[in-house]
């Protein structure tokens, strides 16, 4: 067995301010932490600039340092390294199906990517004996899967309930067939929910998302009816939601989505969100697809300190064991605790597509539309060579910054849908969003270090359930 180790790519983030606190060590690679005290900064200070080191060759206090630092995978054997070879889609079965079964909306949202849900074509709806064949076909492309994701999705699907009650009951009765467990989760904007709709949803344990911005004026803003009924929507939202609470027993998630203009109000946003009795709280900034949404370094500034603000409610409600439901940091510290890295930045292509009202397959749900990343069709199948090549062309420009960042196993070069905004569309320079991301995902390193320091701390337990799904 060698003995020879070379330092791994790492990154050292020194102590934050406040009591107990300690400088983290970052291993690129494998998305391992390791804490430092100053006894083990002083080994690492005789240690770091050399090549090879020979464990058999340190000092006995040094050498537990590290073969600490060697079962963290921050150093590893020397030699020559290999990267590994790119995931071949055509190898990975299809787990998730994302079907836009209304590429239509009764909403004209003021950031709306998906052209008012009919992503660039005319407005449409599936065909329920599509829909089904489309159930279907995701049961049996799963391969060996356990478990199978169907995703409700649009424009808005609820304008289109043949559609969705006949891919659930299709996906159910295929699911059972193969004796696989069906996952269901359907998003909406929260406007047209009936009894008899949610009843079904129960009884067929169908999660629910619903697209909420906040307080009345941030929501109505951004979200308004089409047509002749231009006005907000948040009271019909939020008689949705006592309706919603009547007939199901599992509150929804929430789903925001913020202008740069509204980043400042983030606090004030999670906190009105979470008092209507969601689940939990994602919240996104706009994707820029306009150049009116492109924020400026003020607004940037705004965003991370609202993100910010909010890790730090996180630390201080874990502190007394329990759960801030806030999703971007909970699916962040989630990936921490099971060391879980990415070697891309999503499924995207990798066990999950999006399906259009007309049968056609698209990388994600979020590039439906865009002719380049459509990926074959119902009828002839999934094109895996097409796949290939979007997944290859898509971070090609960033390549090089990638493979120097210290944060590229848990971002993977950011998602396909927001470069190919940014730096296709709006031909802005390429890892625009870099800064932030980094940012905000030592903020979670952070947090996740400070939860550590209590092993017994059940916040510790519960992200462990999460990252099991």
């Amino acid at each position: 067995m060698t003995e020879a180790y070379a330092w791994a790519d790492h990154r050292i983030f020194e102590a934050a301010t406040g009591p107990g606190g300690k400088a983290l060590l970052f291993g690129t690679d494998h998305a391992s932490l390791f804490a430092l005290d100053g006894s083990t900064r002083d080994v690492l200070a005789r240690w770091r600039q050399r090549e090879s080191i020979d464990l058999r060759k340190a000092p006995s206090p040094d050498r537990e340092v590290l073969e600490a630092l060697r079962d963290a995978l921050v150093l590893v054997p020397a030699g020559p390294r290999r990267r590994p070879a790119p995931m071949d889609p055509a190898n990975i079965p299809l787990g998730t199906l994302v079907l836009e079964v209304a590429q239509a909306c009764n909403l004209r949202c003021a950031y709306c990517y998906a052209g008012g849900g009919s992503f660039g074509g005319e407005s449409r709806l599936m065909r329920p004996e599509l829909a089904r064949r489309a159930a279907r076909h995701l049961v049996e492309s799963s391969g060996d899967l356990p478990q199978v994701t169907l995703v409700l999705f649009g424009g808005e699907p609820l304008l289109n309930l043949s559609a969705l009650r006949a891919a659930v009951l299709e996906a159910e009765a295929a699911a059972r067939e193969a004796g696989k467990r069906l996952v269901v989760s359907l998003t909406t904007n929260g406007t047209r929910f009936t009894p008899t709709l949610l009843d079904f949803l129960r009884e067929h344990r169908v999660g629910i998302t619903v697209s909420i911005d906040g307080p009345p004026d941030i929501h109505d803003a951004n979200r308004r009816y089409a047509g002749g009924r231009d006005r907000g929507t948040y009271a019909d939202v939020v008689e949705g939601l006592k309706l919603l609470r009547t007939h199901t027993s599992r509150p929804p998630a929430a789903r925001v989505t913020l202008t740069p203009g509204q980043w400042s109000r983030i606090p004030e946003v999670f906190e009105h969100v979470l008092g209507l009795g969601f689940l939990e709280v994602g919240i996104a900034p706009v994707s820029p697809v306009t150049a009116g949404l492109l924020p400026t370094i003020e607004q940037d500034e705004a965003l991370f300190a609202g993100f910010s603000r909010l890790a730090r409610q996180f630390q201080q409600e874990a502190a007394e064991g329990r759960v801030l439901p806030f999703s971007n940091l909970l699916d962040l510290l989630a990936r921490l605790h099971v060391g879980r890295v990415k070697s891309s930045p999503c499924g995207a292509g990798l066990g999950y597509l999006a399906m259009d009202a007309e049968g056609r397959f698209f990388l994600c749900h979020r590039l439906a539309g865009e002719d380049e990343f459509q990926v074959g069709n119902l009828d002839a199948g999934i094109d895996h060579a097409k796949i290939r090549t979007c997944l290859a062309d898509q971070p090609a420009a960033r390549a090089q910054a990638c493979r120097a960042c210290w944060a590229r196993s848990l971002c993977a070069g950011g998602c396909h849908y927001e470069n190919h905004l940014r730096e296709t569309q709006l031909g802005l320079p390429p890892g625009g969003s870099c800064d932030f991301i980094r940012r905000w995902l030592e903020i979670g390193i952070r947090v996740y270090a400070d939860l550590c320091r209590d092993p017994d701390n059940p916040v510790l337990a519960f992200l462990g359930r999460r990252a099991d799904g």
